[in-house]
C-alpha cells in the first residue's frame, strides 16, 4: 500500500514547490528532480520518465496560480479556471494516447489484440489445472481480466497520468494552506465547470465510440474514457454542493466515496451524466447554494 500511495503521489513534492514558491521556481525544481533521479538510479531514461510522468502534468496545472484574480481585496481562483486547466491537461493526455494508438503497428486482430498479447506476456501465468466442482477456474478468470484490461488500458493510463497530478496539486495546496505557506488561495473546487466546447468534443468522441468498429472504435472508446475525466470531476462538484446542505456532511461524503469506489464503472457513468446535466441545466446555480472555496 505504501508503494502504491508513493507512486500515486510522486508529483507531490514538485507540486508543493510550485504552489509555495511560484511558477518561477518550476524549472529549477524540475531540473533538480531529474538530476536526483539520474544520480539515485544511474539511469537517464528514468529521468526522462520523471519529466514526462511527473513534471509535465504539474507544469500544466501550475498555470492556475497565474490566473488568480482580485475580488474584494483578496485573490481568488474560480472553479471555471480550475476546470479549464484540467481540461487542457486531459487534452494533452488525449492527444498523446490517440497519436500513440494510431502509430502503433496493428497485428492480426487489431490494436486490442496486440495489447491483449502484451498483457498476457506481462501477467504471471497460472497452472492449467481442471477446477473441481464449485471451484473457480483461475485460467478463465485470468483470460477475462486480460481481455477487460486490454480494452481500457490506454484510457486507464491517461487517467492515471492526469489524476496523479490533480491529487498531488490538491493535497499539496491543502497541506501548504494549513502550514500558512501557500502562495495562492485554495481554488473554489465546488465551482468546477467544464467549458461547453469540451462537452461537445466529448459528445462527438462518445458517438464515435458507439458508431465506429474495429481499431477506430477501440481508439474512440479510449478517447471518450479519457475525455470523461473533467465531467466526472464536475459531477463530484455537484455531489459536494449537495452534501454541503446536509447534516453530517462528512459521513455522507465518506459513504458516497466508498460506494463510488465499489461500483466504479456505474458510478463513473452516473457522475458523467450528472456533470453534463449540470453544464446545461445549471443544477448548482438554480437549486443549490454553493460556498466559496475549499471543496
Amino acid at each position: 500500500m505504501g508503494v502504491m500511495v508513493g507512486a500515486m503521489l510522486s508529483p507531490l513534492p514538485l507540486a508543493m514547490v510550485v504552489l509555495s514558491l511560484g511558477v518561477a521556481y518550476l524549472p529549477v525544481a524540475v531540473v533538480a528532480g531529474a538530476v536526483t533521479m539520474t544520480v539515485m538510479t544511474g539511469s537517464f531514461p528514468l529521468a526522462a520518465v520523471y519529466l514526462a510522468v511527473d513534471a509535465a502534468p504539474v507544469a500544466i496545472l501550475s498555470r492556475m496560480g497565474l490566473t488568480a484574480v482580485w475580488d474584494a481585496g483578496k485573490p481568488t481562483i474560480s472553479g471555471a479556471v480550475v476546470a479549464r486547466t484540467v481540461c487542457w491537461l486531459v487534452l494533452v493526455a488525449f492527444a498523446a494516447t490517440v497519436i500513440s494508438l494510431v502509430m502503433m503497428p496493428a497485428g492480426e486482430g487489431g490494436l486490442e489484440a496486440v495489447l491483449r498479447a502484451r498483457l498476457d506476456q506481462v501477467l504471471p501465468a497460472l497452472p492449467a489445472e481442471t477446477p473441481a466442482a464449485g471451484e473457480m477456474d483461475f485460467a478463465t478468470a485470468r483470460a477475462e481480466l486480460v481481455r477487460s484490461m486490454a480494452g481500457l488500458l490506454p484510457g486507464i493510463a491517461a487517467w492515471d497520468w492526469c489524476l496523479r497530478a490533480i491529487l498531488s496539486a490538491g493535497l499539496g495546496q491543502m497541506m501548504l494552506t494549513k502550514m500558512n505557506l501557500a502562495m495562492w488561495p485554495t481554488p473554489a473546487y465546488r465551482g468546477f465547470e467544464a467549458p461547453h466546447w469540451f462537452i461537445a468534443l466529448f459528445g462527438a468522441t462518445a458517438i464515435g465510440a458507439v458508431v465506429l468498429t474495429d481499431d477506430a472504435g477501440f481508439i474512440a472508446s479510449n478517447a471518450a474514457a479519457i475525455l470523461s475525466l473533467p465531467l466526472v470531476l464536475q459531477g463530484l462538484a455537484v455531489v459536494h454542493c449537495i452534501a454541503a446542505r446536509l447534516k453530517y456532511r462528512l459521513a455522507w461524503l465518506a459513504g458516497f466515496y466508498v460506494l463510488a469506489l465499489v461500483t466504479a464503472g456505474i458510478s463513473s457513468v452516473i457522475l458523467v451524466g450528472l456533470g453534463v446535466m449540470d453544464n446545461f441545466l445549471q443544477i448548482r446555480g438554480r437549486f443549490l447554494a454553493p460556498r466559496a472555496g475549499g471543496e
